[in-house]
C-alpha cells in the first residue's frame, strides 16, 4: 500500500521533471534563435556604418551562441 504511493509519487514527480526539462530545451533553443538574429542584425548595422556595442547583450548572446561548446551542468548553474 505505502510503495504504491510512492511509486506514484515518483511516477507523477518524473513526468513533472520531463515536462520541465522539455521546456528548458525549447527555451535554449528559442534563446539560440534570438542570438543568431540578434548577432544578423549587429553585423548588418556595422557593415552599413553603425557603431553598436553593449558588453551585457554581448555576453548574453555569447552564452547561447557557443552552443557547440554546451556543458549541460554549467548552464544549469549559470545566472541568466
Amino acid at each position: 500500500m505505502k510503495d504504491d504511493k510512492l511509486r506514484r509519487k515518483l511516477l507523477e514527480l518524473s513526468r513533472e521533471e520531463a515536462v520541465l526539462n522539455y521546456k528548458m530545451y525549447e527555451l535554449f533553443n528559442e534563446n539560440l534563435t534570438l542570438a543568431i538574429k540578434l548577432a544578423g542584425y549587429i553585423a548588418e548595422n556595422r557593415m552599413l556604418g553603425g557603431n553598436w556595442k553593449n558588453e551585457e547583450v554581448t555576453k548574453v548572446m555569447d552564452k547561447y551562441l557557443k552552443a557547440g561548446k554546451f556543458n549541460k551542468e554549467s548552464f544549469k548553474n549559470s545566472p541568466s
